[in-house]
């Protein structure tokens, strides 16, 4: 395959990376990735323009990458405070927004 075509397809698979990462099919990314490093090994000496283009799509997917990583971080972050709170115990944050852990209030009893 030429220079060109190997650039092309470099270029194609960072596209597929992208929609793949904002689609939420971060599954699919360990074998693109290994399928681009391939390519990325046989790729030769390009053009400063086409670099460029590769590069900027190479930053741009890693600026999503870091995004969908914050992503999961936070709602792995709310799933244990959804677990502390069935076992008792609630996550609150004062006016400071420090966190602390609490035993919810129990209703007051009323009499009949």
């Amino acid at each position: 395959m030429s220079s060109d075509g190997i650039a092309g397809s470099v270029e194609r698979l960072l596209d597929d990376m992208r929609r793949m990462v904002t689609a939420g099919d971060l599954a699919a990314l360990p074998g693109l990735s290994a399928e681009l490093a391939e390519e990325i090994e046989a790729l030769e000496p390009l053009t400063a323009e086409r670099a460029q283009q590769i590069r900027t799509k190479a930053t741009r997917n890693l600026a999503c990458l870091e995004a969908a990583s914050r992503g999961v971080r936070a709602a792995r972050r709310r799933l244990e405070e959804i677990r502390h709170a069935t076992s008792g115990m609630m996550v609150v944050y004062d006016d400071r927004g420090r966190r602390a852990e609490t035993a919810p209030e129990r209703p007051p009893r009323q009499r009949l």
